[in-house]
Protein backbone atom coordinates (compact mmCIF):
# COMPACT_ATOMS: atom_id res chain seq x y z
CA UNK A 1 0.00 0.00 0.00
CA UNK A 2 1.06 3.30 -0.59
CA UNK A 3 0.56 6.72 0.97
CA UNK A 4 -2.79 7.64 2.66
CA UNK A 5 -3.65 4.29 2.47
CA UNK A 6 -3.88 4.19 -1.34
CA UNK A 7 -2.31 1.43 -3.56
CA UNK A 8 0.99 1.92 -4.42
CA UNK A 9 -0.21 1.50 -8.45
CA UNK A 10 -2.30 4.71 -8.28
CA UNK A 11 -0.43 6.40 -5.72
CA UNK A 12 0.55 9.93 -7.58
CA UNK A 13 4.84 9.81 -7.18
CA UNK A 14 5.13 13.93 -8.22
CA UNK A 15 3.61 17.07 -7.10
CA UNK A 16 1.16 17.04 -10.52
CA UNK A 17 -2.15 17.88 -10.49
CA UNK A 18 -5.14 16.40 -8.68
CA UNK A 19 -9.01 16.59 -9.48
CA UNK A 20 -10.86 19.13 -7.33
CA UNK A 21 -12.62 18.57 -4.18
CA UNK A 22 -10.92 14.60 -4.00
CA UNK A 23 -9.13 13.59 -1.49
CA UNK A 24 -5.90 11.87 -2.43
CA UNK A 25 -3.06 13.34 -4.69
CA UNK A 26 -3.83 10.39 -7.56
CA UNK A 27 -2.37 12.05 -11.03
CA UNK A 28 -4.79 10.88 -13.62
CA UNK A 29 -3.81 11.03 -16.99
CA UNK A 30 -6.19 13.51 -18.06
CA UNK A 31 -4.76 15.50 -15.85
CA UNK A 32 -0.95 15.40 -17.25
CA UNK A 33 -0.32 11.88 -15.34
CA UNK A 34 0.59 8.53 -16.23
CA UNK A 35 -2.00 6.24 -18.10
CA UNK A 36 -2.27 2.94 -16.76
CA UNK A 37 -1.83 1.54 -20.46
CA UNK A 38 0.81 2.98 -22.67
CA UNK A 39 -1.77 2.88 -25.46
CA UNK A 40 -5.48 1.49 -26.42
CA UNK A 41 -6.15 -1.99 -27.24
CA UNK A 42 -7.07 -2.45 -30.83
CA UNK A 43 -9.90 -3.78 -31.68
CA UNK A 44 -9.12 -5.24 -35.17
CA UNK A 45 -9.82 -8.46 -35.94
CA UNK A 46 -6.69 -11.05 -35.16
CA UNK A 47 -6.67 -13.74 -37.34
CA UNK A 48 -5.05 -16.88 -37.78
CA UNK A 49 -2.37 -17.85 -40.83
CA UNK A 50 -4.95 -19.77 -42.24
CA UNK A 51 -7.69 -17.11 -42.43
CA UNK A 52 -4.64 -14.26 -44.20
CA UNK A 53 -3.94 -17.10 -46.52
CA UNK A 54 -7.83 -17.45 -47.58
CA UNK A 55 -8.06 -13.68 -47.94
CA UNK A 56 -4.98 -13.61 -50.27
CA UNK A 57 -5.76 -16.39 -51.84
CA UNK A 58 -9.71 -15.06 -53.02
CA UNK A 59 -8.36 -11.53 -53.20
CA UNK A 60 -5.30 -12.80 -55.93
CA UNK A 61 -7.66 -15.40 -57.43
CA UNK A 62 -10.86 -15.50 -59.81
CA UNK A 63 -13.63 -16.20 -57.53
CA UNK A 64 -15.87 -13.39 -57.19
CA UNK A 65 -15.91 -11.60 -54.17
CA UNK A 66 -19.42 -10.87 -53.73
CA UNK A 67 -22.23 -13.38 -55.08
CA UNK A 68 -25.91 -12.09 -56.01
CA UNK A 69 -27.11 -15.47 -53.95
CA UNK A 70 -24.19 -15.55 -51.41
CA UNK A 71 -20.81 -16.92 -52.52
CA UNK A 72 -19.36 -20.32 -51.07
CA UNK A 73 -17.47 -18.43 -48.11
CA UNK A 74 -20.68 -17.05 -47.00
CA UNK A 75 -22.97 -20.29 -47.57
CA UNK A 76 -20.45 -22.12 -45.28
CA UNK A 77 -20.45 -19.47 -42.79
CA UNK A 78 -24.33 -19.51 -42.82
CA UNK A 79 -24.42 -23.39 -42.36
CA UNK A 80 -21.56 -22.95 -39.41
CA UNK A 81 -23.51 -20.52 -37.97
CA UNK A 82 -26.84 -22.09 -37.86
CA UNK A 83 -25.01 -25.44 -36.68
CA UNK A 84 -23.42 -23.37 -33.28
CA UNK A 85 -27.01 -22.63 -32.16
CA UNK A 86 -29.34 -25.10 -33.67
CA UNK A 87 -28.94 -28.65 -35.36
CA UNK A 88 -32.59 -27.20 -36.93
CA UNK A 89 -31.62 -23.14 -37.39
CA UNK A 90 -31.04 -21.86 -40.71
CA UNK A 91 -29.01 -18.48 -41.21
CA UNK A 92 -29.05 -15.78 -43.88
CA UNK A 93 -25.36 -13.82 -43.71
CA UNK A 94 -26.24 -9.56 -44.58
CA UNK A 95 -23.87 -6.36 -44.41
CA UNK A 96 -24.48 -5.33 -40.98
CA UNK A 97 -26.94 -6.25 -38.13
CA UNK A 98 -29.16 -3.11 -38.73
CA UNK A 99 -29.89 -4.79 -42.28
CA UNK A 100 -30.44 -7.89 -40.40
CA UNK A 101 -32.92 -6.56 -37.81
CA UNK A 102 -34.74 -4.29 -41.23
CA UNK A 103 -34.65 -7.82 -43.03
CA UNK A 104 -36.19 -9.80 -39.96
CA UNK A 105 -39.12 -7.34 -39.45
CA UNK A 106 -39.63 -7.35 -43.77
CA UNK A 107 -39.98 -11.18 -43.57
CA UNK A 108 -42.24 -11.12 -40.75
CA UNK A 109 -44.94 -8.78 -42.78
CA UNK A 110 -44.24 -6.05 -40.59
CA UNK A 111 -46.05 -3.03 -42.64
CA UNK A 112 -47.32 0.52 -42.22
CA UNK A 113 -49.27 1.51 -39.26
CA UNK A 114 -48.46 -2.02 -37.58
CA UNK A 115 -46.71 -1.63 -33.70
CA UNK A 116 -43.65 -3.20 -32.60
CA UNK A 117 -42.70 -2.92 -29.05
CA UNK A 118 -38.95 -2.17 -28.50
CA UNK A 119 -37.36 -1.46 -25.46
CA UNK A 120 -36.22 2.22 -24.20
CA UNK A 121 -32.52 1.60 -23.33
CA UNK A 122 -31.44 0.05 -26.91
CA UNK A 123 -29.08 1.13 -29.83
CA UNK A 124 -31.20 3.66 -32.56
CA UNK A 125 -31.02 1.03 -35.16
CA UNK A 126 -33.72 -1.15 -33.08
CA UNK A 127 -36.29 2.05 -34.10
CA UNK A 128 -35.02 3.03 -37.53
CA UNK A 129 -35.33 -0.78 -38.91
CA UNK A 130 -39.33 -0.94 -37.62
CA UNK A 131 -39.81 2.88 -38.82
CA UNK A 132 -38.30 2.00 -42.40
CA UNK A 133 -41.14 -0.65 -42.64
CA UNK A 134 -43.53 2.22 -41.60
CA UNK A 135 -44.28 1.12 -38.56
CA UNK A 136 -44.24 2.71 -35.07
CA UNK A 137 -41.69 1.61 -32.23
CA UNK A 138 -43.75 0.97 -28.55
CA UNK A 139 -41.38 2.00 -26.12
CA UNK A 140 -41.02 0.18 -23.45
CA UNK A 141 -39.42 0.44 -20.19
CA UNK A 142 -36.52 -1.46 -18.33
CA UNK A 143 -37.09 -3.80 -15.76
CA UNK A 144 -35.00 -2.40 -12.65
CA UNK A 145 -32.17 -4.94 -11.81
CA UNK A 146 -30.83 -6.19 -15.35
CA UNK A 147 -32.12 -2.95 -17.50
CA UNK A 148 -33.40 -5.62 -19.96
CA UNK A 149 -37.10 -5.08 -21.37
CA UNK A 150 -39.96 -5.22 -18.70
CA UNK A 151 -41.70 -8.13 -19.96
CA UNK A 152 -44.65 -7.35 -17.66
CA UNK A 153 -45.44 -3.81 -19.08
CA UNK A 154 -44.31 -5.17 -22.63
CA UNK A 155 -47.58 -7.03 -22.41
CA UNK A 156 -49.71 -3.93 -21.39
CA UNK A 157 -48.44 -2.40 -24.50
CA UNK A 158 -50.03 -4.78 -26.43
CA UNK A 159 -53.27 -3.57 -28.87
CA UNK A 160 -54.79 -4.46 -31.64
CA UNK A 161 -52.15 -3.00 -33.97
CA UNK A 162 -49.22 -4.64 -32.49
CA UNK A 163 -48.01 -7.19 -34.44
CA UNK A 164 -44.36 -8.20 -32.91
CA UNK A 165 -41.75 -7.55 -30.03
CA UNK A 166 -38.11 -6.89 -30.24
CA UNK A 167 -35.99 -7.26 -27.57
CA UNK A 168 -32.73 -5.80 -27.09
CA UNK A 169 -30.39 -8.06 -25.18
CA UNK A 170 -28.31 -4.78 -24.66
CA UNK A 171 -24.77 -5.26 -23.41
CA UNK A 172 -24.55 -8.31 -24.15
CA UNK A 173 -27.71 -9.12 -21.50
CA UNK A 174 -29.94 -11.44 -22.50
CA UNK A 175 -33.78 -9.96 -22.21
CA UNK A 176 -36.03 -12.82 -20.62
CA UNK A 177 -37.24 -14.51 -23.74
CA UNK A 178 -38.95 -17.59 -22.34
CA UNK A 179 -41.57 -15.23 -20.85
CA UNK A 180 -41.45 -13.31 -23.98
CA UNK A 181 -41.81 -16.30 -25.98
CA UNK A 182 -44.65 -17.29 -23.69
CA UNK A 183 -46.35 -13.95 -24.41
CA UNK A 184 -46.24 -13.53 -27.98
CA UNK A 185 -47.64 -16.80 -28.47
CA UNK A 186 -50.26 -15.92 -26.11
CA UNK A 187 -51.26 -13.17 -28.73
CA UNK A 188 -50.39 -14.76 -31.31
CA UNK A 189 -47.03 -12.39 -32.30
CA UNK A 190 -43.57 -12.36 -33.71
CA UNK A 191 -40.90 -12.49 -31.43
CA UNK A 192 -37.26 -11.06 -33.20
CA UNK A 193 -34.14 -11.08 -30.69
CA UNK A 194 -31.96 -8.23 -31.49
CA UNK A 195 -28.91 -10.25 -30.21
CA UNK A 196 -26.48 -8.11 -32.16
CA UNK A 197 -24.53 -7.52 -28.72
CA UNK A 198 -25.36 -11.16 -27.76
CA UNK A 199 -24.52 -14.23 -29.83
CA UNK A 200 -24.60 -17.04 -27.76
CA UNK A 201 -25.63 -16.12 -24.08
CA UNK A 202 -27.33 -18.33 -22.16
CA UNK A 203 -30.94 -17.97 -21.74
CA UNK A 204 -33.50 -20.40 -20.61
CA UNK A 205 -32.04 -23.83 -21.06
CA UNK A 206 -30.79 -22.47 -24.73
CA UNK A 207 -29.58 -19.61 -26.43
CA UNK A 208 -30.23 -16.05 -27.31
CA UNK A 209 -31.94 -16.80 -30.71
CA UNK A 210 -33.14 -20.12 -30.41
CA UNK A 211 -36.81 -19.20 -28.93
CA UNK A 212 -37.64 -16.25 -31.32
CA UNK A 213 -38.94 -16.38 -34.63
CA UNK A 214 -35.93 -14.52 -36.12
CA UNK A 215 -32.94 -12.67 -34.49
CA UNK A 216 -30.53 -10.48 -36.04
CA UNK A 217 -26.84 -10.35 -34.96
CA UNK A 218 -23.79 -7.70 -35.79
CA UNK A 219 -20.32 -8.41 -37.10
CA UNK A 220 -19.37 -5.42 -36.64
CA UNK A 221 -16.47 -3.11 -35.00
CA UNK A 222 -16.11 -4.65 -31.24
CA UNK A 223 -19.04 -7.04 -31.49
CA UNK A 224 -17.80 -10.47 -30.84
CA UNK A 225 -17.09 -11.64 -34.45
CA UNK A 226 -16.04 -8.97 -36.32
CA UNK A 227 -15.35 -8.46 -39.53
CA UNK A 228 -15.32 -5.17 -40.48
CA UNK A 229 -19.14 -5.42 -41.11
CA UNK A 230 -21.53 -8.02 -41.60
CA UNK A 231 -24.46 -9.68 -39.66
CA UNK A 232 -26.50 -12.53 -39.70
CA UNK A 233 -30.48 -13.24 -39.08
CA UNK A 234 -31.07 -16.25 -37.56
CA UNK A 235 -34.58 -17.99 -38.51
CA UNK A 236 -36.36 -22.15 -37.64
CA UNK A 237 -37.07 -23.52 -41.21
CA UNK A 238 -35.67 -23.58 -44.97
CA UNK A 239 -38.86 -21.77 -46.58
CA UNK A 240 -38.11 -18.44 -43.91
CA UNK A 241 -34.75 -18.64 -44.75
CA UNK A 242 -34.99 -18.04 -49.15
CA UNK A 243 -37.44 -15.32 -48.38
CA UNK A 244 -34.86 -13.75 -45.84
CA UNK A 245 -32.42 -14.51 -48.99
CA UNK A 246 -34.57 -12.98 -51.47
CA UNK A 247 -35.39 -10.13 -49.42
CA UNK A 248 -31.93 -9.18 -49.01
CA UNK A 249 -31.35 -9.88 -52.58
CA UNK A 250 -33.46 -7.11 -54.32
CA UNK A 251 -36.10 -9.40 -53.92
CA UNK A 252 -34.58 -11.66 -56.97
CA UNK A 253 -36.19 -15.19 -57.30
CA UNK A 254 -34.04 -17.98 -58.76
CA UNK A 255 -33.57 -16.50 -61.87
CA UNK A 256 -31.46 -13.51 -63.33
CA UNK A 257 -34.53 -11.35 -63.93
CA UNK A 258 -36.80 -12.66 -61.55
CA UNK A 259 -37.93 -9.79 -58.68
CA UNK A 260 -40.73 -11.02 -56.91
CA UNK A 261 -40.83 -8.96 -53.76
CA UNK A 262 -39.55 -5.70 -52.44
CA UNK A 263 -35.92 -6.60 -51.65
CA UNK A 264 -32.89 -4.42 -51.12
CA UNK A 265 -29.08 -4.86 -51.47
CA UNK A 266 -28.01 -6.45 -48.08
CA UNK A 267 -25.59 -9.20 -49.16
CA UNK A 268 -22.61 -10.59 -47.37
CA UNK A 269 -19.11 -10.50 -49.29
CA UNK A 270 -16.89 -12.57 -49.63
CA UNK A 271 -14.58 -11.09 -47.59
CA UNK A 272 -16.22 -10.67 -44.36
CA UNK A 273 -17.47 -14.08 -44.87
CA UNK A 274 -13.69 -15.62 -44.05
CA UNK A 275 -13.15 -12.55 -41.40
CA UNK A 276 -16.67 -13.62 -39.72
CA UNK A 277 -15.61 -17.46 -40.09
CA UNK A 278 -12.56 -16.91 -38.16
CA UNK A 279 -14.46 -14.99 -35.74
CA UNK A 280 -16.98 -18.09 -35.02
CA UNK A 281 -14.21 -20.33 -34.61
CA UNK A 282 -13.05 -18.26 -31.60
CA UNK A 283 -16.78 -17.33 -30.31
CA UNK A 284 -16.34 -19.29 -27.23
CA UNK A 285 -13.21 -18.21 -26.65
CA UNK A 286 -14.35 -14.28 -27.05
CA UNK A 287 -16.73 -15.16 -24.61
CA UNK A 288 -14.96 -16.58 -21.75
CA UNK A 289 -13.00 -13.67 -21.93
CA UNK A 290 -15.10 -10.83 -21.62
CA UNK A 291 -16.81 -12.55 -19.00
CA UNK A 292 -13.51 -13.14 -17.07
CA UNK A 293 -13.07 -9.69 -17.59
CA UNK A 294 -16.74 -9.02 -16.13
CA UNK A 295 -15.71 -10.63 -13.26
CA UNK A 296 -12.68 -8.61 -11.97
CA UNK A 297 -14.44 -5.52 -12.42
CA UNK A 298 -17.26 -7.15 -10.07
CA UNK A 299 -14.85 -8.24 -7.71
CA UNK A 300 -13.03 -5.22 -7.74
CA UNK A 301 -15.45 -2.65 -7.07
CA UNK A 302 -17.53 -5.01 -4.42
CA UNK A 303 -18.48 -3.17 -1.46
CA UNK A 304 -17.79 -0.09 -2.99
CA UNK A 305 -20.76 2.68 -4.07
CA UNK A 306 -20.10 1.57 -7.99
CA UNK A 307 -22.21 -1.14 -9.38
CA UNK A 308 -22.45 -3.25 -12.32
CA UNK A 309 -25.34 -3.74 -13.97
CA UNK A 310 -26.92 -7.36 -12.38
CA UNK A 311 -27.38 -10.32 -13.53
CA UNK A 312 -30.62 -11.50 -13.97
CA UNK A 313 -32.14 -15.22 -13.23
CA UNK A 314 -33.17 -16.16 -16.84
CA UNK A 315 -29.78 -15.70 -18.47
CA UNK A 316 -26.21 -15.13 -18.33
CA UNK A 317 -24.88 -11.72 -19.78
CA UNK A 318 -22.09 -12.29 -22.40
CA UNK A 319 -20.72 -8.68 -21.73
CA UNK A 320 -20.31 -6.42 -24.98
CA UNK A 321 -19.09 -3.99 -22.43
CA UNK A 322 -19.82 -3.60 -18.54
CA UNK A 323 -22.22 -1.08 -17.40
CA UNK A 324 -21.73 0.46 -14.09
CA UNK A 325 -23.94 2.67 -11.95
CA UNK A 326 -22.43 5.50 -9.95
CA UNK A 327 -24.62 6.58 -7.25
CA UNK A 328 -26.40 9.22 -7.56
CA UNK A 329 -24.79 12.26 -5.77
CA UNK A 330 -22.16 10.94 -8.34
CA UNK A 331 -23.54 11.90 -11.71
CA UNK A 332 -22.82 14.75 -12.08
CA UNK A 333 -19.12 13.01 -11.82
CA UNK A 334 -20.06 10.40 -14.27
CA UNK A 335 -18.59 12.64 -17.71
CA UNK A 336 -15.24 13.10 -15.77
CA UNK A 337 -14.79 9.41 -14.92
CA UNK A 338 -15.76 8.43 -18.67
CA UNK A 339 -12.81 11.22 -19.87
CA UNK A 340 -10.67 9.97 -17.21
CA UNK A 341 -10.92 6.21 -17.97
CA UNK A 342 -10.21 7.30 -22.05
CA UNK A 343 -7.15 9.41 -20.98
CA UNK A 344 -5.55 5.71 -19.08
CA UNK A 345 -6.27 4.15 -22.20
CA UNK A 346 -9.09 2.10 -21.62
CA UNK A 347 -12.29 2.41 -23.29
CA UNK A 348 -15.34 4.08 -21.61
CA UNK A 349 -18.75 5.55 -23.00
CA UNK A 350 -22.04 6.97 -21.76
CA UNK A 351 -23.91 4.35 -22.63
CA UNK A 352 -26.49 5.54 -25.90
CA UNK A 353 -29.88 7.49 -24.73
CA UNK A 354 -33.12 6.44 -24.32
CA UNK A 355 -34.50 6.13 -27.99
CA UNK A 356 -37.15 8.31 -26.91
CA UNK A 357 -34.37 10.87 -26.13
CA UNK A 358 -33.58 11.02 -29.88
CA UNK A 359 -35.31 13.75 -31.69
CA UNK A 360 -36.51 12.29 -34.89
CA UNK A 361 -37.82 9.69 -33.25
CA UNK A 362 -39.69 11.59 -30.37
CA UNK A 363 -41.11 13.52 -33.37
CA UNK A 364 -42.10 10.70 -35.51
CA UNK A 365 -43.65 9.01 -32.49
CA UNK A 366 -45.69 12.07 -31.36
CA UNK A 367 -46.99 12.20 -35.06
CA UNK A 368 -48.39 8.63 -34.90
CA UNK A 369 -49.65 9.41 -30.98
CA UNK A 370 -47.76 6.92 -29.70
CA UNK A 371 -45.00 8.86 -27.78
CA UNK A 372 -43.38 7.31 -24.89
CA UNK A 373 -40.94 9.48 -22.52
CA UNK A 374 -39.28 9.16 -19.21
CA UNK A 375 -42.45 9.73 -17.56
CA UNK A 376 -43.68 6.31 -18.94
CA UNK A 377 -40.07 5.05 -18.50
CA UNK A 378 -38.74 5.94 -15.32
CA UNK A 379 -36.70 2.93 -14.43
CA UNK A 380 -34.99 4.07 -17.56
CA UNK A 381 -34.88 7.52 -16.79
CA UNK A 382 -33.59 6.51 -13.43
CA UNK A 383 -30.68 4.32 -14.88
CA UNK A 384 -29.09 5.89 -17.70
CA UNK A 385 -28.17 9.46 -15.99
CA UNK A 386 -25.84 6.96 -13.99
CA UNK A 387 -24.80 5.24 -16.38
CA UNK A 388 -21.38 4.30 -17.58
CA UNK A 389 -19.56 1.42 -19.79
CA UNK A 390 -16.22 0.22 -19.36
CA UNK A 391 -14.60 -2.28 -22.21
CA UNK A 392 -14.69 -6.11 -21.74
CA UNK A 393 -13.13 -6.88 -25.17
CA UNK A 394 -11.67 -7.48 -28.02
CA UNK A 395 -8.40 -8.66 -27.61
CA UNK A 396 -8.42 -8.02 -24.09
CA UNK A 397 -6.35 -11.11 -22.40
CA UNK A 398 -6.15 -11.55 -18.90
CA UNK A 399 -3.32 -8.91 -18.27
CA UNK A 400 -4.76 -6.22 -20.23
CA UNK A 401 -8.20 -6.96 -18.41
CA UNK A 402 -6.86 -6.41 -15.06
CA UNK A 403 -5.04 -3.09 -16.41
CA UNK A 404 -8.79 -1.73 -17.03
CA UNK A 405 -9.64 -2.66 -13.90
CA UNK A 406 -7.66 -0.98 -12.01
CA UNK A 407 -7.71 1.93 -14.50
CA UNK A 408 -11.02 2.23 -12.73
CA UNK A 409 -9.89 1.95 -9.12
CA UNK A 410 -7.58 4.27 -9.79
CA UNK A 411 -10.03 7.04 -11.43
CA UNK A 412 -12.89 6.26 -8.57
CA UNK A 413 -9.95 6.58 -5.79
CA UNK A 414 -9.12 10.22 -7.30
CA UNK A 415 -12.68 11.37 -7.90
CA UNK A 416 -14.38 10.31 -4.13
CA UNK A 417 -11.07 9.16 -1.82
CA UNK A 418 -12.50 5.84 -1.72
CA UNK A 419 -10.36 3.45 -2.35
CA UNK A 420 -10.51 0.00 -3.36
CA UNK A 421 -7.96 -2.93 -3.23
Amino acid sequence: MGSAGIPSFIVDQSAGATVTDTKTSIELAVNGGEPIRPRPISVNARIGADTRQALLDLLDGDHPTSLYYGGDRARELEAAFARYHSPTAHAVAVNSGTSALHLALAAAGIGRGDEVIIPALCFVAAASAVVQQGAIPVICDAEPDGLTMDVAMAESLITARTKAIMPVHFWGYPSDVPALRRLCDRHGLTLIEDACQAPGAPVGDTRTGILADYAAYSFSNRKFIHSGDGGMVLCHDAETAERLRSISNYGKGPGWDDYHQLGYSYRMTELCALLALDGLAHLDEEIAGRRYAADLYRKALDGTPLEPVAERPWGRGVYFKLPILVPRDRIPDRKFIVDALVAENVSSRIPHRPVYEIPWLADYLREHDRYRGAEQCPVSADAHPRLFEVETGPNLPADEAALSVRAVQKVWAAVTGEVTS
